[in-house]
Order: C-alpha cells, then sequence, then structure tokens
C-alpha cells in the first residue's frame, strides 16, 4: 500500500472502534489521514481515539463520536458532527455489524429484525446521511462490509446472511448511481476475523455451526490488522468487489461458477457435523 495515497486523507469509520475498524483507523493514522471514528460504546472510542493519537502525528485530526446506526437523529448528528470536525470528507468507511447464529426456526424475529437494522440499515442510514456530500463534492470514497456470507449461505446463518446479502445488493446498485457523481463505491466480503465480535458470537453458538467453520479445510481465522491491509489496499485501488485471502477467492469462484458442487461440498461438511454431534451424544 502507497502510505502517501492516504496522507491528508478525511476518512469517517463507522463500527471503528474496535476490531477490523480499529485496525483499520490505527493504519490509518500511521499513514497521515484524518480519522473519526463512530460506534457506540464511549469507552471503547476512548481507547481508540487515544491510539490513533498516538500512532499518528501532530497535525492530524482524530476524533471520536458516540453514534447508533439505527437511530436516525444519532446518525445524522453524528455524520454532520464528523464533517465539522475534519472540515470535510474524502472516505467513508460503514463497517457497523453483529453475527447471532441459528436456524429460521430458531431465531426470534426480534433477533432477526435487529441484525437487519444494525448490519444492513445502519449501512443504509449513514450512507445515505452522507449521500449529498459525496454528490455536491463529486468525488470520494464509500466502502461497504458484506461478509463472505453475503455472497453465499450455509446451516445457522439464515438471519445474518440475509443482512449481508442485502448490503451486497445495496452495493451492486449503489456504484453506478455513485458513477454518476464521480465517487467510488466498493464492497467487502470479510472473512472469519480473531475480532471481540467473533469471540462473543462463538460463546453460544450451534454446535454444528461450530465444526463446520473450524473443520473445514477451507475455513482460515484471518488477524484484524491483516483485513484492515487488505481494506485499504482495496480502496486505495477503486476495486469494487473485493475477497481477502485465496481460499475466499476460490470459494467464490467455485460458488459463482460451480454453484451445485458447492451446494454438494457444503451439504458433505453438514452431514459430517451432525455426525460429530450425534457421536458425542453417546
Amino acid at each position: 500500500m502507497a502510505s502517501s495515497w492516504y496522507k491528508n486523507k478525511k476518512v469517517l469509520i463507522v463500527g471503528g472502534s474496535k476490531g477490523i475498524g480499529e485496525s483499520i483507523a490505527y493504519q490509518l493514522a500511521s499513514e497521515g489521514a484524518d480519522v473519526v471514528v463512530a460506534a457506540r460504546g464511549q469507552k471503547d472510542l476512548d481507547i481508540c481515539l487515544k491510539g490513533m493519537q498516538e500512532k499518528g502525528g501532530n497535525n492530524q485530526i482524530f476524533a471520536a463520536i458516540q453514534m447508533d446506526v439505527t437511530d436516525l437523529n444519532s446518525v445524522n448528528s453524528g455524520t454532520q458532527q464528523a464533517l465539522a470536525e475534519m472540515k470535510g470528507l474524502d472516505i467513508l468507511i460503514c463497517n457497523s455489524g453483529f453475527a447471532q447464529t441459528g436456524t429460521l426456526n430458531d431465531l426470534s424475529h426480534e433477533e432477526i429484525r435487529r441484525m437487519m437494522d444494525v448490519n444492513f440499515m445502519g449501512h443504509v442510514n449513514v450512507t445515505k446521511a452522507l449521500l449529498p456530500h459525496f454528490i455536491e463534492q463529486k468525488h470520494g470514497n464509500i466502502a461497504l462490509a458484506s461478509s463472505m456470507l453475503g455472497f453465499f449461505s450455509m446451516y445457522g446463518w439464515t438471519g445474518y446472511s440475509a443482512s449481508k446479502f442485502a448490503v451486497w445488493g445495496m452495493a451492486q446498485a449503489l456504484r453506478q448511481e455513485m458513477l454518476l457523481h464521480n465517487v467510488d463505491v466498493s464492497v467487502h466480503f470479510f472473512p472469519s476475523t480473531d475480532t471481540p465480535g467473533f469471540e462473543l458470537e462463538n460463546k453460544d453458538k450451534d454446535p454444528i455451526v461450530w465444526t463446520m467453520e473450524t473443520e473445514s479445510s477451507l475455513s482460515k481465522i484471518f488477524k484484524p490488522s491483516e483485513v484492515a491491509s487488505k481494506t485499504l489496499d482495496a480502496i486505495r485501488k477503486k476495486r469494487f468487489e473485493n475477497v481477502i485471502g485465496w481460499t475466499s477467492s476460490l470459494i467464490k469462484t467455485v460458488d459463482r461458477h460451480w454453484s451445485g458442487l458447492f451446494r454438494t461440498l457444503v451439504d458433505g461438511d453438514l452431514k459430517n457435523a451432525i455426525k460429530k454431534k450425534d457421536k458425542q451424544k453417546v
């Protein structure tokens, strides 16, 4: 990644206080960018702000803003505050989201709705609030966070995948809409990443889902810093559709060109996971 490209860029990272967002913030700070992070938790925001200040220079602008992406008043005031703090905005990175596993039969309506509200509508709310700025400015970058489970899905990911598929659909249409205004849009299919959110998600994960995830030969858990670096590289290169790592590329290629074969492989993983669970009961 060419460090000069991000120098003096003004960047807002929503969902930026922990995990991948925090790593992106630290890398941008070290690259000379002005960075505002937004999230709900003040404690994590304070930690991230201090980290950015330590990694950046005295002439850079750093700020942390409390924002709930599901609350329009919070989003509107937070995005306006970010614009005021940096006196503009070049790059928006939407990274808010969480996962809860469970079959459609087991998940409640409220649990599914919450994932849609945060993972999808959160992206809609923040992006829509800042579109007038980008349209008037006639340049910039909007990066949206989907997931590997945002273009294929499997047992136990019904609600989460739906929310991330929605981001993928939004990104495809938004790319063309913003093409007319010279604004770049990118979508990032994040892999399993060792973040606080991933740790929380694993606490009550269905044993079948856990087995399918951990025992697959194509499964790999990435470090947040790896994902952050690849994401920033993709934004700089203005790549629209982005996966991370060769295993992710292989999965996407097989799913796109040989979907029947891919479903057969995934069904095999499911059957093996069920067998293992049954053996553990004996």
